[in-house]
C-alpha cells in the first residue's frame, strides 16, 4: 500500500496503481511518488522545472508509469476474461521453478479447468438465455459463431443492430436453445424444411420476426429453425495424430514422480509433428497452460471440447473457425513431459471422457 504520508492528501491529481504505486501532482512539473521497498516504502519528489538530467529521468519514468497504468485500468475496465487469463498464466509461468511438481501440477489442472468452462452459460431465469460479457476484440460475427446463435437473435436481443460496435465489458444476453441457421435452396418448401428438420412453423415464424412471408423466402437466403434436428450422420472425428500411445485414460503413477494420479486424456508419441484438429470448432484457448505446456483448446458442438497439450508450437489464435483434420501446431515436449508426445484430451459438459469413446486408437 502507498507510504501513510500520502493518506490524508485528497488531491484531485492523485493516481494510486492497486495500492503499489501512488504518484500525486503538486501543481507545474512536481510530483511526488511512493511505492513498496524492499524493507520500507521508497519516497520521493520530482521536479520537472529543475531541468536536472536526473530528475528529468525520474520525470519521464513516473510519467511512464503513470500512462501505462491508467492505460492498463482502462483495458481492463471491462473485466475482460481474456486479460485476467493471461495474467494468470504469467503468474504460473513465473511461478513454475518456485513450486513443487505436485503444486505445479494441481495450479496447471486449475487453470485448465478455469480455461474449459470459461464460456459455459452463467444462468438466466429459465434457462433459455446466456449472460455473457464482451471481451477485447470481440465482434458480433465472432460471438455469433462460437455461440452458433444467429446475429439478429443476439442483435434483438439486446435492442441493437447487427452493425453495432461491442464495448469491452458490456453484458450481452444470448438465446440458449438449440438450433440452426439453414440457408434456403432452390424449390424448397418451408413446410417441408420445417418437417424435415422437426420444427413447428409457428416456431419458425416467432425466431424470425423480420421475415414478413415464410413462403417468400428466395434461394440464399437464411432462416434460423429453433430447436432443430438434424437428421444426418454424427460428425466425422480426426485422429489428431498418428503414433503409439504411451499412456492411456484413467488412474496411472506418474511417469516422472511416481505418485497415483488420474490421467484425463490420452497419451501419443510423436516427435515434433503437425497436431490435426479433431472435429470442426472453434479456438478458446491458445497459448501457455503450466505444466501442460504449449495447448489449444477447442470447442466443438454437443458440449464437446478438445485439448491439445505439450504442443511446441501453436499454428491457431483464440476466435479461429478450424475444420476437423486442420493442421493446429506441431507436437512438442514443453511443461511437464519425459519427450515430444501429444497429450490428448475430450472434454464433455466440462468433464474429461476417454477419447477412445470417439476416435479409434
Amino acid at each position: 500500500m502507498h507510504h501513510r504520508r500520502f493518506k490524508n492528501r485528497h488531491s484531485k491529481h492523485r493516481f494510486e496503481l492497486q495500492g503499489r504505486f501512488s504518484l500525486i501532482h503538486l501543481g507545474g512539473g512536481s510530483f511526488l511518488y511512493s511505492f513498496p521497498g524492499k524493507t520500507r516504502p521508497i519516497i520521493g519528489r520530482v521536479d520537472l522545472a529543475l531541468g536536472k538530467i536526473r530528475n528529468q529521468a525520474l520525470g519521464v519514468m513516473a510519467l511512464s508509469v503513470l500512462f501505462f497504468g491508467v492505460f492498463s485500468l482502462l483495458s481492463n475496465s471491462g473485466t475482460a476474461t481474456t486479460t485476467q487469463e493471461l495474467t494468470e498464466v504469467e503468474e504460473l509461468k513465473k511461478m513454475e521453478g518456485k513450486l513443487s511438481p505436485i503444486e505445479l501440477e494441481k495450479k496447471s489442472d486449475a487453470l485448465k479447468e478455469k480455461l474449459l468452462t470459461e464460456d459455459q452459460p452463467e444462468g438466466g431465469e429459465d434457462g433459455k438465455v446466456i449472460k455473457y460479457t464482451v471481451r477485447n476484440g470481440d465482434t458480433l460475427s465472432q460471438i455469433s459463431a462460437k455461440f452458433k446463435v444467429p446475429m439478429k437473435l443476439i442483435a434483438r436481443s439486446n435492442e441493437m443492430g447487427v452493425h453495432s460496435v461491442l464495448r469491452p465489458g458490456q453484458k450481452l444476453t444470448i438465446p440458449n436453445r438449440p438450433g440452426l441457421t439453414y440457408k434456403i435452396k432452390k424449390n424448397d418448401r418451408i413446410a417441408k424444411v420445417a418437417e424435415y428438420y422437426s420444427v413447428k412453423l409457428e416456431d419458425i415464424r416467432k425466431d424470425n420476426p423480420d421475415v414478413a412471408n415464410l413462403d417468400l423466402l428466395k434461394p440464399g437466403e437464411t432462416i434460423f429453425l429453433p430447436n432443430a434436428k438434424v437428421p444426418e450422420p454424427p460428425p466425422t472425428w480426426f485422429r489428431p495424430v498418428w503414433g503409439r500411445t504411451t499412456s492411456g485414460y484413467g488412474w496411472r503413477v506418474h511417469p516422472i514422480y511416481r505418485y497415483r494420479q488420474f490421467h484425463g486424456g490420452l497419451d501419443i508419441a510423436a516427435r515434433y509433428t503437425y497436431i490435426r484438429s479433431a472435429r470442426n470448432g472453434v479456438v478458446t484457448y491458445a497459448g501457455w497452460m503450466g505444466s501442460y505446456g504449449r495447448a489449444i483448446i477447442i470447442k466443438h458442438d454437443n458440449g464437446l471440447k478438445t485439448l491439445y497439450a505439450h504442443l511446441s508450437r501453436i499454428n491457431v489464435r483464440v476466435g479461429q473457425t478450424v475444420k476437423g483434420g486442420q493442421n493446429i501446431g506441431v507436437s512438442g515436449s514443453t511443461g511437464m513431459s519425459t519427450g515430444p508426445h501429444l497429450h490428448f484430451e475430450v472434454i464433455r459438459n466440462g468433464k474429461t471422457v476417454d477419447p477412445r469413446l470417439y476416435i479409434k486408437f
